[in-house]
């Protein structure tokens, strides 16, 4: 009979074992007697090793069988050890070199030594140890070359190429470099194509690696080389094989590099997804840990963290945490994570909540001590919430109690569904310390909340809840340092409610504590929501108003603050009448701290009572007409302008169709050494009456041709360049030799600039500014018209002068979309200049609101800070690029 066809024998006792080693029981859980033996088997053998190789058949450590040629080696008839445990071949005192099961401890190549029928060892050298893939016989096979083998045990070159037709391993022969002389079926059908080349079909990193062994392989005639390779299969996807090279140059029929591989892709993807959860768990581990070492104080997110982290640390389905009340109904979940659906979900108890589940829950809690339950069918303390876990699907969990700081009580409740869980020990302590952590959490929030009340009471007032002096010294030191670098003043108001101490006397505490309330109430609507109101104590508050851009600002604060104030108050029956007396100081002109802004604030204030009440005034005069010349000022000036102080902010003019820059207006500022950023309106007016203004103006003029020369220069400047004039220097004819000369020496064309003068400057019917700007459109320089719709009442100067485009005044922007006067002017604005061929210009665009009105209207341009506040030349130049 051939091997094909025979059969191994049901198991007999080894009568011819020496007396000092007794059989071991080992009863075998399977009758080997219809065991065949595979053809493909003894293919393998013969391929691997020749046809001395010998094969042994393995199912859980218990010898199936072996082949004729290991047989006939040990002394046995193939039948003989089929039932018997593996060791039985070892060596007395050798039994170690096989662990449980059927894994030998000797590496692939290895010399392993048998044990043959008469006592004496025989070597042997494992080959290979695989799994069988060949039949579903389910078994380990053992392919074992015999040590000291002759050539005559091999089989011919010929018939061992084809006994590969056999094998669904990848067989191929192969030269020296990697060209290939013969493949069996199994390689043609994983690649779909002829190729000449191993090279042409193997992923390019393991090319070398190949290459490496197939010459090992020719240096070691006799050996098996281990080779492992990636393999492009016809769909274009990649699979693993690995398996041995063995040099058959000698051998006239194959005359090449005998290469068996199979497939191991299956293997490789298992590890590499062991590897990829190992890495996702320790990811999750980590987050963990950071949150341990800096607990959230935001009750939410840091659940949010923890639960999803220790449902995928412990690759387990839902991780939820529960607060547990009294009764059912005051029993809720927090929040749920499901892996399942790699989501947060809503759980809601269902109908078998109160009566399984709850009960379960309060038992946990006065046990005080966490429950693992692997499967709640099997344990007898998820018998009463068995229907819940029905209900739910849930097959196993772990519950672990959690204390809050506050005293109510918390459960993390960790789910597995559809199938039992052995938790390990390590996990059910990790739920321990993830609830641990939730604690933490809760003491954290707790500990956050008391401090966010204490700060509270130390800087709020209690009777009105507004802010308090501490607040705003506190408040102060970080304000001032910022407005030099934003370019803007602060105001600061000093508020005295009069008559407040007449209604207090009188009336009694109580409602003189119920006036100050309306009172504060009153003055808190008054002010803009970016303002910080505060009460400094008695019937004194005091205002800090940001972002003034204009005097005029502060002044209309105030006069509101008057307005409602004066108003009567109803209450408790009384119709009381006060009124509120204001002074007002500014940084950093009044003083650069906030006690001598206070000081001066409250100087003004009394001058306001002195004049009557009911009023406000600022400290010192605001009036550039009646201001003399400060002593100095003439001298720092000069020394301004000397030492480039003066400086250039930029920003944008945006096209609302195509999104480019159009033009870039330049805004002069001040960089004072002491008093930081100064707007034009802080010195400009001193200037004009210094005899200044003309070195100011030449400075502007030839600072903005050599900025616009460096951007042409740089590629970045295609677009003009608008400059602020203000009456006084459009009356000044040596202006225009100042500007020749610029242009001239920078190569600017005039066309790339534009004078931008107010409307109020253009109305002025005055025959020297109508010369000045006739010459100017000779020079091809355009001309804007600022602030427009400020003095509507009069628009002739549109015609009379080479007017380029109009820019609509931020004041009447800022009420847009809205439907009241500001949308009427800017409509009427828009839809006046089409016809006359005037660019409209939207200053001050702080919203996409705003913007996509003023396209939507036909509005040319847009400027403000919703696309840039004014930057300086190197800031404008970054925000550019971005743009």
């Amino acid at each position: 009979m051939d091997s094909a066809g025979m059969r191994f024998a049901g198991p007999s006792p080894r009568s011819d074992m020496p007396a000092d080693r007794p059989d071991r029981p080992y009863p075998a859980p399977f009758d080997t007697s219809t065991f065949i033996f595979p053809a493909e088997w003894r293919a393998l053998s013969d391929l691997l090793g020749g046809a001395g190789t010998g094969l042994l058949i393995l199912r859980d450590g218990v010898i199936l069988g072996m082949s004729p040629q290991l047989a006939q080696r040990l002394g046995y008839d193939e039948a003989d050890l089929a039932g018997h445990p593996v060791e039985s071949l070892f060596p007395q005192g050798n039994e170690t070199a096989v662990s449980a099961g059927s894994q030998p401890l000797v590496s692939e190549g290895e010399p392993i030594q048998l044990m043959s029928k008469t006592g004496t060892p025989v070597e042997y050298r494992l080959v290979e140890n695989r799994i069988d893939a060949l039949t579903d016989a389910r078994c380990n096979i053992w392919v074992l070359h015999p040590g000291g083998s002759s050539e005559s045990d091999e089989v011919p070159g010929a018939e061992r190429l084809a006994l590969t037709e056999h094998l669904p391993d990848v067989v191929l022969v192969c030269d020296t470099d990697l060209g290939l002389i013969y493949a069996n079926r199994t390689f043609h059908s994983v690649v779909g194509q002829e190729r000449s080349s191993l090279a042409d079909l193997i992923h390019q990193d393991d090319r070398t690696a190949l290459r490496t062994s197939v010459r090992k392989a020719v240096e070691t005639s006799a050996e098996l080389v281990p080779v492992s390779f990636r393999l492009r299969q016809r769909d274009g996807a990649w699979r693993h094989f690995a398996g041995q090279a063995r040099n058959l140059l000698s051998e006239p029929q194959v005359n090449g590099i005998l290469v068996s591989a199979r497939d191991i892709t299956d293997q490789v993807q298992q590890q590499q997804h062991i590897a990829a959860d190992k890495k996702r768990q320790l990811h999750y581990l980590n987050r963990l840990f950071r949150m341990a070492q800096q607990p959230h104080a935001n009750l939410t997110s840091a659940l949010t963290v923890i639960l999803k982290a220790s449902a995928k640390a412990l690759g387990t389905h839902r991780c939820a945490y529960w607060e547990v009340g009294g009764v059912p109904t005051a029993t809720h979940c927090v929040m749920a994570y499901d892996d399942r659906k790699q989501n947060f979900v809503e759980e809601k108890p269902s109908g078998a909540f109160a009566t399984a589940f709850f009960p379960l829950m309060q038992q946990v809690l006065r046990d005080e001590r966490q429950m693992v339950v692997a499967d709640v069918d099997q344990d007898p303390r998820a018998a009463l919430a068995c229907e819940y876990f029905h209900a739910e699907t849930i097959k196993s969990v772990m519950i672990t109690p959690v204390q809050q700081a506050t005293g109510i009580e918390g459960l993390l409740v960790i789910s597995h569904y559809g199938e039992a869980r052995n938790w390990r020990t390590d996990e059910s302590e990790f739920a321990e310390n993830v609830g641990g952590l939730i604690s933490l959490i809760f003491r954290e929030v707790e500990r956050s909340k008391a401090e966010t009340q204490l700060r509270h009471l130390a800087h709020h007032d209690s009777l009105t809840g507004l802010p308090n002096r501490h607040f705003l010294f506190e408040l102060a030191s970080e304000v001032f340092p910022k407005v030099t670098a934003e370019a803007t003043t602060v105001a600061a108001f000093f508020i005295d409610l009069d008559g407040f101490k007449k209604v207090n006397d009188t009336l009694g505490h109580a409602v003189g504590d119920e006036l100050l309330k309306a009172a504060a109430l009153r003055l808190k609507n008054a002010v803009r929501k970016d303002d910080i109101l505060v009460r400094l104590g008695g019937d004194e508050f005091m205002l800090l108003a940001r972002n003034l851009s204009d005097m005029q600002i502060a002044e209309d604060i105030a006069q509101q603050i008057v307005d409602s104030v004066r108003a009567p108050f109803l209450l408790q029956g009384h119709e009381l009448n006060i009124s509120a007396s204001i002074g007002i100081a500014l940084y950093p002109f009044d003083g650069e701290d906030i006690d001598t802004l206070m000081k001066k604030a409250d100087i003004a204030m009394y001058q306001a009572k002195s004049a009557g009440r009911d009023q406000y005034r600022v400290f010192g005069s605001r009036s550039a007409d009646n201001e003399p010349v400060r002593p100095g000022f003439e001298r720092e000036l000069r020394r301004a302008i000397a030492e480039q102080e003066l400086r250039h902010y930029f920003q944008p003019q945006i096209d609302l169709r195509t999104g480019e820059v159009r033009c870039v207006e330049a805004l002069l500022r001040w960089q004072h050494p002491t008093h930081g950023v100064l707007l034009p309106s802080n010195f400009l007016p001193a200037a004009e009456k210094s005899g200044l203004i003309r070195l100011i103006s030449a400075w502007v003029l030839n600072d903005a041709c050599d900025q616009l020369k460096k951007w042409h220069d740089n590629g970045t400047g295609d677009f003009s360049i608008a400059i602020n004039l203000s009456a006084s220097q459009l009356m000044d004819r040596g202006l225009l030799t100042v500007l020749e000369n610029a242009l001239e020496r920078t190569g600017v064309a005039g066309n790339r600039l534009e004078w931008e003068i107010t409307e109020k400057t253009a109305m002025q019917d005055n025959a020297l500014t109508a010369s000045m700007l006739a010459w100017v459109t000779d020079m091809q320089i355009a001309l804007s018209i600022d602030d427009f719709g400020t003095g509507y009442s009069n628009m002739s100067y549109l015609r009379r002068y080479p007017v380029h485009k109009v820019k609509i005044d931020g004041s009447f922007v800022s009420g847009l979309p809205g439907k009241g006067d500001d949308r009427a002017v800017t409509d009427a604005i828009i839809s006046m200049a089409k016809p006359l061929g005037l660019r409209v210009v939207a200053e001050g665009v702080e919203t996409p609101q705003q913007m996509e009105y003023l396209r939507e209207h036909g509005c040319d341009i847009a400027q403000g800070y919703y696309f840039t506040q004014p930057l300086t030349a190197e800031q404008f130049e970054k925000w550019l690029i971005r743009h």
